[in-house]
């Protein structure tokens, strides 16, 4: 039955995924408690600690008073700090969407355990994991 799993549900992919997560008594990750944070993709560390690191992303010109009423130019850095985001959200979805087709995949494989009643000493129940568990 595992075998047979159709190409709309993955096919033999499916198939193996399924087999090999029964036989450990796993079920797909779904990263559980994900939430996609705002990183730094530049880390610095001295002796106060980690901290964002900038880059250099613009030059400025900027007037600035000196000593009496004499004013002179100044050219300053545009920083800005570089981030990314972690888990990203399309890795988050991607992974939620393997574990639905997982339980999709799964659940064609308990229907048809009971249509064809090859099993006479095991009863297949009706209970599965949850469909969608990080909406709780």
């Amino acid at each position: 039955t595992v075998a047979g799993i159709p190409d709309s549900l993955g096919g033999k992919r499916m198939a193996i995924r399924v087999a090999e997560l029964a036989r450990a008594g796993l079920t797909p990750d779904w990263m559980p408690g994900a939430v996609p944070r705002c990183v730094p993709t530049i880390v610095k560390q001295n002796q106060h600690g980690t901290h964002a690191g900038a880059i250099v992303v613009g030059t400025e010109r900027i007037r600035v008073r000196g000593p009496g009423a004499r004013a002179t130019w100044k050219t300053i850095d545009i920083l800005a700090c570089p981030v990314t985001f972690s888990p990203h959200p399309q890795q988050i979805e991607a992974t939620r969407r393997g574990y639905d087709d997982w339980w999709q995949a799964l659940g064609w494989v308990r229907e048809g355990l009971i249509a064809g009643g090859m099993l006479r000493e095991v009863e297949v129940t009706a209970a599965m994991p949850r469909v969608r568990p990080w909406l709780r």
